[in-house]
């Protein structure tokens, strides 16, 4: 019984042994009846000498560079006694995508492809600048040309530099965007823009930018409806008062250069005490504010409601705007011209009491602002009939004045005449003497001499008479 219990316990500790043994000559790639290896696998693959780990038999790469024409793939086999197709893989590349296959056979003659895809990309080799913006001023740029010269305002401390190349896939060297910035606090200075091409070509934009003249940034005029300025070119902070009853102000800004640009901040609704505008000139970067400083009142200016003149037509008044109350000597006359002008050109003027005037009598004049504000001046009568009589007596001696001034032109002016005519018959004499014969040149001569007598003594009377006349 012992015995046979060994016999069992031999067999199965050899059955298993055997079951061992199988497992791993088929896990080694060995045959089970022959011994040989399945291994039909490659090692140390090599594309260009650069190491290519390959997945699923298929071992990639993607070259990168222009120069570069052939390709050369190397392998090993994973067991020596596997042989391959091909022992070695030369070619000429072609732009895009190259396929090799190479057949792998194991000692058992298993067999395995293997795929190999080589892609040639061509880079560009444009480096060049599709546009060139310094500023937010775009430069022209030409084909070809990479020196240029611009200028940028005189106010400008900082340059920013924004480009856009031709080739999406080129960039600058010296930024990892399209945006380069740089300080400015000099005249003039020199920007190397680099751009580098997909391939590593470089490209070198040499660009001289230069500070322009100070822009003029003042305002030619600044007005604010009824409201008075007093205003300056050179002054820039100003205090205006309006009334209570103004919302909103008119403001009419006039650059001194018309390619300068005005912006008004102006409150749509004034409010009750202190108010602020702001009118800023922006002139090619140079930028100068005007601020004006508007007090709106909590009540109403009773001077809106003076006025601004005060006349008397035949009379001399020493009108004064906050004077309200005067006395007036008069002839006898029964009402006076009176010319009164409003300081505020919307004031409403109202005369009574200037019809009937006799001694004592009140002219009032009422003036009027926005229904709520009124002054009222006083004009006191009194007649005096010399101030009459005297205004009377000189407007006769200016009279009589005029009159011998004018006679004594018309006097001259027929004196002139008379000259003139005379003149010219003594021309008309000796022309007709000349047609004469010798014979009777003498008697002739005596006749004119008598008739030119006559003439003489006949203008001498009738100059006499004008003379008696006058």
């Amino acid at each position: 019984m012992k015995k046979l219990v060994k016999i069992c316990l031999f067999l199965m500790i050899f059955s298993f042994n055997i079951n061992v043994l199988a497992e791993n000559g088929q896990e080694e790639g060995t045959s089970e009846v022959t011994g040989a290896s399945s291994d039909a696998t490659l090692t140390d693959v090599y594309i260009n000498e650069q190491k290519v780990v390959c997945s699923d038999y298929v071992c990639e790469l993607i070259i990168e560079d222009n120069d570069v024409a052939n390709v050369v793939i190397t392998y090993k086999t994973n067991d020596a006694k596997a042989t391959v197709s091909t022992e070695k893989i030369e070619d000429t590349l072609k732009s895009g995508e190259n396929t090799y296959t190479v057949t792998v056979t194991a000692e058992d003659g298993t067999e395995q492809i293997y795929t190999f895809k080589v892609t040639k990309k061509v880079l560009s080799t444009d480096s060049s600048l599709k546009k060139l913006l310094i500023n937010g001023e775009e430069i022209t740029l030409s084909k070809g040309t990479t020196k240029y010269q611009t200028t940028v305002s005189y106010a400008t401390n900082k340059l920013d530099v924004e480009v856009e190349t031709t080739d999406s896939n080129a960039s600058l060297v010296d930024s990892n965007t399209n945006k380069l910035s740089y300080d400015f606090f000099e005249t003039e200075k020199e920007l190397r823009i680099k751009v580098q091409a997909e391939a590593g070509d470089i490209t070198t934009y040499v660009i001289n930018v230069s500070r322009r003249d100070e822009a003029d940034a003042t305002l030619k005029s600044l007005t604010i409806e009824d409201v008075d300025l007093n205003f300056e070119s050179e002054i820039f902070d100003y205090e205006v008062t309006v009334l209570r009853n103004v919302t909103s102000l008119e403001i009419d800004a006039v650059p001194t250069d018309s390619e300068a640009s005005v912006t008004i901040d102006n409150p749509e609704n004034l409010e009750i005490g202190e108010n602020t505008v702001t009118i800023e000139v922006d002139n090619d970067g140079n930028i100068k504010t005007y601020t004006i400083k508007v007090t709106k009142l909590d009540e109403e200016d009773i001077t809106l409601a003076n006025l601004k003149s005060l006349t008397i037509e035949g009379y001399t008044i020493d009108f004064k705007e906050d004077v309200y109350e005067y006395n007036l000597k008069i002839g006898d006359v029964n009402f006076l011209v009176i010319d009164a002008i409003p300081k505020v050109d919307t004031a409403q003027v109202e005369i009574t009491g200037n019809l009937d005037l006799v001694d004592g009598s009140i002219i009032k004049i009422k003036v009027s602002y926005d229904d709520e504000v009124s002054n009222v001046y006083k004009i006191n009568i009194s007649k005096d009939l010399n101030v009459n009589e005297s205004n009377t007596t000189l407007k006769i001696v200016i009279i009589i004045v005029i009159v011998l001034i004018v006679i004594a032109a018309v006097v001259l002016l027929i004196i002139q005449k008379k000259k003139k005519n005379k003149q010219n018959n003594k021309k008309n004499d000796k022309n007709n003497n000349k047609k004469d014969t010798k014979d009777n040149g003498e008697e002739v001569k005596i006749e004119q001499d008598d008739e030119s007598k006559t003439i003489n003594t006949e203008e001498i009377s009738n100059d006499d008479e004008l003379i008696d006349i006058i």
